[in-house]
């Protein structure tokens, strides 16, 4: 029961890299994954989880490294994009797990002299004489005799030398059983590409998970029982207008929840609900929509213009045809990779639709503000 004049912190969080208090629809999948992971289910040793930007795929990876260091010596890596070599991150933080001290390591490098030329194991790095399947493998065995797993994860993950380097190395330790684990999150379209890489097509076998939009039961059901919690009153008609906001998108879900406790002191009422809408579009063009809408091509920006100006949310075929005057066959190749980074759906045969909320008016919004 709340106390008098108690101050309830807002269980909402609209920010990307951190666990909101409140997460919808993926504890099933995360403990599905972390079930068969421990089974030691081959399936599951390498794992790629997909969805469109705010999908919640960062609030995924992090549950799941909640979770598994929960079991007794699983220790959970995280390795950063853009943060230095990949392979170097690994090994480093191996090392720290294992205990095992650094002239160890180096001795297992072959042609280095430790005595007499002060050589650290980062100038080491820096010349690049490390064969890392071996060094990885040196410490990997030692780790899986006192009986430690290793899960590795990474996020946003996207083709590099530095990724391909790194895939081709974790294959061969893999190929000598190690207790070794690997969980990537990407954009559908990165995670298609890394897949295909001639290289590192061991990934086209790898699990994939995707994170769905969330279910309106759901979303009804915790907004339900976030705003009781806060003695806020909610009529049917405005839940529904904040259901509908949300469109099964993790993002809005946050970000309309956020402004919905934010906005009301008693009662979220219709004119709230207005000033809601308003706010969390605002978070949405600014923090997702624009970065996933500049970094497609011009042909598909231009196919969901064409779709933005159209009267109906439910838009045909036929009229983008038209008015991009391109042959259906044409058409269809840019539909589906709209559809893979789903942006899109398609409501029934002949018909697509915007996936994300607010998509169209977002568009009509850019064009505005950056005078296309």
């Amino acid at each position: 029961m709340v106390q008098e004049n108690e101050v309830l912190k807002n269980p909402f969080m609209p920010s990307f890299g951190r666990i909101p208090p409140m997460v919808l629809d993926q504890q099933t999948i995360m403990n599905n994954y972390i079930f068969h992971l421990n089974l030691g289910d081959a399936k599951y040793q390498t794992s790629l989880v997909y969805g469109v930007r705010g999908s919640g795929k960062t609030f995924f990876l992090l549950n799941v490294q909640r979770n598994y260091e929960k079991e007794k010596n699983h220790y959970f890596v995280r390795l950063n994009l853009g943060q230095g070599n990949l392979l170097f991150q690994l090994l480093s933080s191996l090392q720290q797990i294992s205990g095992i001290d650094w002239k160890e390591v180096l001795k297992s490098i072959q042609g280095i002299n430790l005595f007499g030329n002060g050589m650290s194991f980062k100038s080491v790095e820096d010349i690049g004489i490390i064969n890392y399947s071996d060094v990885l493998k040196h410490i990997l065995v030692k780790l899986k005799k006192r009986g430690i797993s290793i899960l590795v994860g990474i996020d946003e993950i996207e083709v590099s030398d530095d990724v391909r380097a790194f895939a081709s190395v974790y294959q061969t330790l893999i190929g000598d059983d190690l207790d070794i684990s690997l969980i990537m999150t990407g954009l559908p379209s990165r995670v298609f590409d890394l897949q295909h890489e001639k290289t590192v097509t061991f990934l086209l076998r790898s699990n994939r998970i995707y994170l769905k939009p969330l279910d309106k039961m759901s979303v009804e059901g915790n907004f339900t029982m976030a705003f009781k919690k806060g003695n806020k009153t909610i009529s049917p008609l405005v839940m529904k207008r904040l259901i509908e906001g949300v469109k099964g998108y993790a993002y809005a879900f946050q970000t309309i929840g956020y402004y919905a406790w934010e906005q009301s002191k008693d009662d979220i009422s219709n004119q709230v609900a207005n000033e809601v809408i308003d706010l969390s579009k605002s978070d949405l063009y600014q923090n997702a929509y624009e970065k996933l809408y500049t970094e497609i091509s011009s042909t598909d920006r231009k196919f969901l213009d064409i779709m933005a100006q159209y009267p109906s949310s439910i838009v045909p075929i036929s009229y983008i045809v038209d008015e991009l005057k391109k042959s259906k066959n044409y058409i269809s190749v840019y539909r589906a990779r709209l559809l893979d980074d789903q942006l899109i759906y398609a409501p029934e045969r002949g018909y697509v639709s915007f996936t994300l909320p607010f998509f169209s008016d977002f568009i009509r919004w850019y064009k505005e503000n950056h005078l296309i």
